[in-house]
Protein backbone atom coordinates (compact mmCIF):
# COMPACT_ATOMS: atom_id res chain seq x y z
CA UNK A 1 0.00 0.00 0.00
CA UNK A 2 2.94 2.20 0.74
CA UNK A 3 3.83 1.84 -2.99
CA UNK A 4 0.54 3.30 -4.06
CA UNK A 5 0.81 6.10 -1.86
CA UNK A 6 4.04 6.75 -3.72
CA UNK A 7 2.85 6.90 -6.95
CA UNK A 8 -0.01 8.95 -5.87
CA UNK A 9 2.56 11.37 -4.62
CA UNK A 10 5.09 11.72 -7.19
CA UNK A 11 2.14 11.93 -10.04
CA UNK A 12 -0.02 14.72 -8.02
CA UNK A 13 3.82 16.58 -7.08
CA UNK A 14 5.03 16.22 -10.94
CA UNK A 15 1.53 17.38 -12.37
CA UNK A 16 1.27 20.25 -9.30
CA UNK A 17 4.79 21.53 -10.09
CA UNK A 18 3.73 22.01 -14.02
CA UNK A 19 0.71 23.38 -13.03
CA UNK A 20 2.46 26.09 -11.29
CA UNK A 21 4.96 26.49 -13.84
CA UNK A 22 2.51 26.89 -16.79
CA UNK A 23 0.34 29.62 -14.21
CA UNK A 24 3.66 31.37 -13.52
CA UNK A 25 5.11 31.33 -17.12
CA UNK A 26 2.61 31.33 -19.33
CA UNK A 27 -0.60 31.90 -17.91
CA UNK A 28 -2.26 28.99 -18.31
CA UNK A 29 -4.64 28.20 -15.41
CA UNK A 30 -5.33 23.92 -14.43
CA UNK A 31 -3.81 23.00 -17.67
CA UNK A 32 -6.57 25.53 -19.54
CA UNK A 33 -9.54 23.77 -17.42
CA UNK A 34 -9.96 27.09 -15.62
CA UNK A 35 -13.70 26.23 -14.65
CA UNK A 36 -14.79 24.36 -11.30
CA UNK A 37 -16.09 21.15 -11.09
CA UNK A 38 -19.15 21.64 -8.93
CA UNK A 39 -21.17 24.71 -7.40
CA UNK A 40 -22.71 23.54 -4.11
CA UNK A 41 -22.69 26.01 -1.04
CA UNK A 42 -23.38 25.06 2.65
CA UNK A 43 -25.85 27.06 4.29
CA UNK A 44 -24.57 27.08 7.40
CA UNK A 45 -20.99 25.38 7.33
CA UNK A 46 -18.72 26.13 4.42
CA UNK A 47 -18.71 22.22 3.51
CA UNK A 48 -17.61 23.09 0.19
CA UNK A 49 -14.23 24.46 1.35
CA UNK A 50 -13.27 20.61 2.48
CA UNK A 51 -13.38 19.50 -1.28
CA UNK A 52 -11.21 20.51 -4.21
CA UNK A 53 -13.07 22.71 -7.29
CA UNK A 54 -10.24 23.07 -9.77
CA UNK A 55 -7.61 21.15 -11.03
CA UNK A 56 -4.89 22.72 -9.14
CA UNK A 57 -6.80 21.99 -5.72
CA UNK A 58 -7.73 18.44 -6.94
CA UNK A 59 -4.09 17.70 -7.45
CA UNK A 60 -3.18 19.76 -4.07
CA UNK A 61 -5.32 17.15 -2.03
CA UNK A 62 -4.12 14.62 -4.08
CA UNK A 63 -0.41 15.22 -3.09
CA UNK A 64 -1.17 15.44 0.57
CA UNK A 65 -3.21 12.37 0.58
CA UNK A 66 -0.36 10.51 -0.90
CA UNK A 67 2.13 12.26 2.14
CA UNK A 68 -0.34 11.38 4.23
CA UNK A 69 -1.20 8.04 3.72
CA UNK A 70 2.81 7.16 3.54
CA UNK A 71 3.08 8.92 7.06
CA UNK A 72 0.01 6.67 8.38
CA UNK A 73 2.13 3.56 6.88
CA UNK A 74 5.03 4.50 8.39
CA UNK A 75 3.85 4.31 11.68
CA UNK A 76 2.35 1.05 11.53
CA UNK A 77 -1.27 1.63 10.57
CA UNK A 78 -3.11 -1.07 8.22
CA UNK A 79 -3.96 0.04 5.06
CA UNK A 80 -7.67 0.30 5.99
CA UNK A 81 -6.79 2.49 8.63
CA UNK A 82 -4.55 4.51 6.33
CA UNK A 83 -6.99 5.38 3.62
CA UNK A 84 -9.58 7.08 5.20
CA UNK A 85 -7.33 8.85 7.62
CA UNK A 86 -5.40 10.15 4.91
CA UNK A 87 -8.23 10.93 3.05
CA UNK A 88 -9.39 13.01 5.99
CA UNK A 89 -6.17 15.04 6.31
CA UNK A 90 -6.22 15.74 2.43
CA UNK A 91 -10.24 17.44 3.08
CA UNK A 92 -8.77 18.86 5.93
CA UNK A 93 -5.69 20.14 4.23
CA UNK A 94 -8.22 21.28 1.27
CA UNK A 95 -10.14 23.16 3.76
CA UNK A 96 -7.09 24.98 5.46
CA UNK A 97 -5.70 26.15 1.69
CA UNK A 98 -9.36 26.85 0.41
CA UNK A 99 -9.58 28.84 3.81
CA UNK A 100 -7.28 30.50 5.31
CA UNK A 101 -4.43 30.29 2.35
CA UNK A 102 -6.34 31.71 -0.43
CA UNK A 103 -7.50 35.13 1.99
CA UNK A 104 -3.65 35.70 2.56
CA UNK A 105 -2.49 35.74 -1.27
CA UNK A 106 -5.66 38.06 -1.78
CA UNK A 107 -4.12 40.88 0.42
CA UNK A 108 -0.68 39.78 -0.40
CA UNK A 109 -1.41 40.21 -4.22
CA UNK A 110 -3.82 43.62 -2.96
CA UNK A 111 -6.83 42.61 -4.91
CA UNK A 112 -9.79 44.57 -4.33
CA UNK A 113 -13.11 44.49 -4.81
CA UNK A 114 -14.14 44.81 -8.80
CA UNK A 115 -15.62 48.66 -9.01
CA UNK A 116 -17.48 49.58 -11.67
CA UNK A 117 -18.68 47.99 -14.48
CA UNK A 118 -15.59 45.71 -14.37
CA UNK A 119 -18.01 42.40 -12.48
CA UNK A 120 -20.89 43.39 -15.07
CA UNK A 121 -22.51 40.12 -15.78
CA UNK A 122 -20.45 37.61 -12.74
CA UNK A 123 -22.74 35.33 -11.03
CA UNK A 124 -22.97 34.79 -7.66
CA UNK A 125 -25.45 34.33 -4.76
CA UNK A 126 -26.67 36.17 -1.93
CA UNK A 127 -25.33 35.39 1.20
CA UNK A 128 -27.80 36.99 3.52
CA UNK A 129 -31.44 38.28 2.18
CA UNK A 130 -31.74 40.59 0.10
CA UNK A 131 -35.01 43.29 1.34
CA UNK A 132 -36.60 44.95 -1.64
CA UNK A 133 -35.63 48.15 0.21
CA UNK A 134 -32.56 47.32 2.23
CA UNK A 135 -29.15 46.17 1.42
CA UNK A 136 -28.01 42.50 1.85
CA UNK A 137 -24.67 40.79 1.12
CA UNK A 138 -23.36 38.86 -1.85
CA UNK A 139 -20.90 36.35 -2.20
CA UNK A 140 -19.63 36.30 -6.15
CA UNK A 141 -15.75 34.90 -7.40
CA UNK A 142 -13.68 36.98 -9.51
CA UNK A 143 -10.70 36.55 -11.32
CA UNK A 144 -10.13 33.27 -9.04
CA UNK A 145 -10.83 35.25 -6.07
CA UNK A 146 -13.57 35.36 -3.37
CA UNK A 147 -15.55 38.39 -2.47
CA UNK A 148 -18.67 39.21 -0.33
CA UNK A 149 -19.46 42.83 -0.57
CA UNK A 150 -23.06 44.46 -0.02
CA UNK A 151 -25.95 44.76 -2.84
CA UNK A 152 -29.25 45.92 -3.47
CA UNK A 153 -32.07 44.32 -5.67
CA UNK A 154 -32.15 46.42 -8.56
CA UNK A 155 -35.84 46.28 -9.32
CA UNK A 156 -36.67 46.85 -5.74
CA UNK A 157 -37.71 42.95 -5.47
CA UNK A 158 -36.26 40.30 -1.94
CA UNK A 159 -33.78 38.21 -2.96
CA UNK A 160 -33.76 34.93 -0.40
CA UNK A 161 -30.12 33.99 0.87
CA UNK A 162 -28.75 31.41 -1.28
CA UNK A 163 -30.58 32.38 -4.58
CA UNK A 164 -28.47 33.05 -7.56
CA UNK A 165 -27.80 36.56 -8.39
CA UNK A 166 -26.34 38.24 -11.57
CA UNK A 167 -24.08 41.61 -10.78
CA UNK A 168 -25.43 44.81 -13.44
CA UNK A 169 -23.02 47.19 -11.98
CA UNK A 170 -21.25 49.08 -8.83
CA UNK A 171 -21.45 52.16 -7.11
CA UNK A 172 -19.98 53.79 -4.49
CA UNK A 173 -18.77 50.23 -3.15
CA UNK A 174 -22.45 49.25 -3.59
CA UNK A 175 -23.65 45.94 -6.24
CA UNK A 176 -26.51 46.50 -8.02
CA UNK A 177 -27.98 42.79 -8.70
CA UNK A 178 -31.08 41.33 -10.19
CA UNK A 179 -32.08 37.52 -9.03
CA UNK A 180 -30.88 35.09 -12.19
CA UNK A 181 -35.15 33.46 -11.63
CA UNK A 182 -36.19 37.14 -12.44
CA UNK A 183 -33.79 37.22 -15.42
CA UNK A 184 -35.04 33.91 -16.90
CA UNK A 185 -39.19 34.90 -16.21
CA UNK A 186 -38.44 37.87 -18.01
CA UNK A 187 -37.05 36.37 -21.08
CA UNK A 188 -39.79 33.56 -20.71
CA UNK A 189 -42.22 36.74 -21.06
CA UNK A 190 -40.49 38.06 -23.83
CA UNK A 191 -40.82 35.08 -25.76
CA UNK A 192 -44.92 34.78 -25.55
Amino acid sequence: MIYFYLIVTIIAAALLVTDVALRQMENIKGFGIERKFFEFKGKTIPVEKFFPHTLTMFLACFLSFGISGMIFRHINFEWYFSLPFAAITAMFICFCLQYFLKEAVVKHKNETVPTGDTAAGVQGFAFEDIDGDDYGLIEFEYKDLIFHAPAVSVNGTSIPRFEKVIILFEQEGCFFVQSIKEVYEALNESED
